[in-house]
């Protein structure tokens, strides 16, 4: 409403509670007067009828107000009245996620390694550089029914299989490829500049082991050559020729049984 009409709505009202009392109110209050019979009676009527005329101007006012609800901020309405409906509670702005991934994206999971090498936390042994023992049985002979060698991730490993315990063995590192054929003991060089001669005590390889006596295993980083440099009296030689000196690790398995050594790239 403009402050104009407000005023004229106001004049209105003020005009209508200013005008004399309807006539027949006038008559009746005059009439009450005269047929008072004293003088004390005169007072109380006298007073009802400015009560009367009070509670017009009452009940004008609040017929003012309930037209135009001219109510202090904060009044409570009467009854019947329409209640103001709360603010909206203002909702979370959305954040711009901009050029790169929505919202629904995943985070990109962390990759794991697959076939990383074995390290003594997966229970295997250090790599050492010197030379490295095990106890087992020496008789009767324990047959040798496989022999392999092939790259790893940081590592090569060479593995003798046996059909049971694994016996004794010695693995010592030397400073050439040179090894020595027994019982002949002629000299042999395998590729490479360093050495592993590996002696496993109560093992036999003749009647069991049909597989290559000299294998040299593609994608090696450290191990060139592995060969078969004895099968006498119950003792086996294996001679590995290696670019260059290195750490490695001996250890057996379970399930099939076999020696491991691996050596460290």
């Amino acid at each position: 409403m403009s402050q104009r009409r407000l005023r004229d709505e106001l004049r209105d009202v003020f005009d209508t509670m200013s005008e004399p009392a309807h006539p027949a109110l006038g008559a009746r209050i005059r009439a009450e007067l005269r047929s008072a019979p004293a003088s004390g009676m005169r007072a109380p009527r006298l007073a009802a009828a400015v009560a009367v005329l009070v509670a017009v101007l009452i009940v004008a006012s609040l017929v003012f107000v309930s037209r135009h609800g001219v109510l202090p901020p904060g009044t409570p309405a009467g009854p019947g009245a329409p209640t103001a409906s709360p603010p909206p509670s203002p909702s979370a702005t959305p954040v711009p996620v901009g050029p790169g991934p929505t919202a629904s994206t995943s985070a990109t999971p962390t990759p794991t390694s697959t076939g990383s090498p074995s390290s003594p936390a997966a229970g295997l042994p250090p790599f050492v550089c010197g030379t490295q023992s095990g106890t087992g049985p020496t008789s009767p002979p324990t047959g040798i029914t496989d022999v392999r060698a092939g790259a790893q991730n940081g590592y090569d490993r060479f593995v003798i299989q046996f059909d049971g315990p694994v016996p004794a063995y010695d693995v010592v590192p030397q400073s050439s490829a040179m090894f020595h054929l027994d019982p002949s003991g002629q000299r042999v060089t395998l590729a490479g500049s360093a050495g592993l001669a590996v002696a496993v005590q109560g093992a036999r390889s003749a009647g069991s082991y049909t597989g290559s006596t000299d294998q040299k295993p593609a994608g090696t980083a450290v191990l060139k050559e592995a060969r078969q440099t004895g099968d006498f009296e119950g003792v086996v030689h294996w001679g590995l020729g290696l670019s260059h000196a290195s750490c490695f690790r001996a250890f057996t398995l379970t399930g099939p049984s076999r020696l491991v050594v691996d050596v460290q790239g």
